[in-house]
């Protein structure tokens, strides 16, 4: 099929299709097919909060789900290898938790965000592996959460 024949197409499907043959073309890394895709569909113009505002208010939130996702997830592995009595694994994974509470402790101050409400968002109430943390763990985690901004 031709692009021209291809645009054609993706004109005539509705908003919620384009946008999952959207999402499948960036996740399968196919950018031109997705901007192809993306173009097609209806341009909508509105008055709104700066982008500033937005990509800020959209990352910070973006911190908080994904630090509570890995949280929960590492969370959950220490509590299989706890009931296990894997020792060693509980450390590891307490090491994880605790590197990233340092992390997020030092992005947060680094950004001026309330570190408790960035918690909050991932259901998080109290971290208590601070003392397990590593510095070399603790620096990647800083690397990631900063990435979000």
């Amino acid at each position: 099929m031709r692009l021209s024949d291809v645009d054609k197409v993706y004109k005539k499907l509705e908003p919620i299709q384009a946008a999952t043959l959207a999402f499948e073309a960036n996740i399968q890394r196919n950018t031109d097919e997705m901007i192809a895709i993306r173009d097609s569909q209806p341009q909508q113009y509105f008055v709104g909060a700066s982008t500033a505002f937005r990509n800020r208010f959209m990352s910070l939130t973006h911190l908080g789900l994904f630090y509570g996702v890995v949280y929960w997830k590492n969370w959950a592995i220490l509590m299989q290898r706890a009931a296990a009595y894997d020792d060693p694994g509980v450390i590891k994974n307490a090491t994880i938790l605790g590197s990233m509470e340092q992390a997020l402790v030092q992005t947060c101050a680094q950004l001026g965000v309330n570190i408790e409400s960035v918690k909050k968002l991932g259901e998080i109430e109290e971290d208590s592996f601070g003392e397990y943390a590593e510095d070399a763990l603790t620096a990647e985690y800083l690397e990631l959460f900063v990435g979000f901004m």
